[in-house]
């Protein structure tokens, strides 16, 4: 005799079995086509995460070199303003030089400053810095250094990615008119870019710093 609850599980395997013939899954080509748009559509979402992640990076560390020199540049107007003496690192006055003809500031890869005692950034007393560009890759670091002598080990670094390896020098020379001016100028070029390849991307900052405890007669 055919037991009930038998012959509900028969019924119950016959409803399964019957849904089941009726669902349609998907072919081996289906899935391929699938798994392909997917792969697209990650890969071009990866590239534009890649893009953004790498634009962020190289925004930040621009941000950072030219806060940087702009601070070095702020460090610089304020110990040549109060410099009693400003040589280049071999002791000798920033002077001119003769390029085919033409008399032009002859620049300089670093400065001497004399501090005297009570200058902002010296001291109590009398302080002689230095500053001076070292290479670092395709580019220059600028250190200030209070040691007889300047580089990165006896240094502090202000400034990376300089363009110039030699940013110190009189001001650009002007034959057109007669100039005159009340103070000796320095004029110092901190241009920086952090790529390494391609065109652009520079921070134009200089300056003509006038010293104005420098004897006009000679710096």
């Amino acid at each position: 005799m055919t037991n009930v609850s038998d012959m509900r599980h028969v019924a119950t395997l016959r409803a399964r079995c019957s849904r089941a013939a009726g669902e349609s899954g998907f072919t081996l080509v289906e899935l391929v086509v699938a798994l392909s748009i997917l792969l697209v559509v990650i890969g071009s979402l990866t590239g534009a995460l890649i893009s953004a992640t790498n634009s962020e990076a190289d925004l930040n560390t621009r941000f950072q070199t030219q806060t940087q020199a702009r601070l070095a540049m702020t460090k610089l107007t304020r110990e040549i303003h109060c410099a009693g003496t400003i040589l280049d690192l071999n002791g000798a006055a920033l002077t001119t030089t003769t390029v085919g003809g033409v008399t032009v500031p002859k620049a300089a890869n670093g400065v001497t400053l004399t501090l005297p005692a009570g200058c902002p950034t010296g001291g109590a007393s009398a302080v002689t810095a230095k500053w001076c560009t070292v290479a670092s890759g395709t580019t220059w670091d600028l250190y200030r250094s209070v040691s007889t002598t300047c580089s990165s080990s006896t240094g502090v670094r202000w400034a990376s990615s300089l363009i110039n390896s030699t940013p110190f020098s009189l001001p650009p020379l002007n034959t057109s008119v007669s100039e005159s001016h009340d103070f000796t100028l320095v004029h110092v070029d901190l241009n920086v870019n952090t790529r390494t390849s391609g065109t652009g991307g520079t921070y134009d900052l200089t300056n003509d710093i006038a010293a104005l405890n420098v004897d006009r007669s000679g710096t």
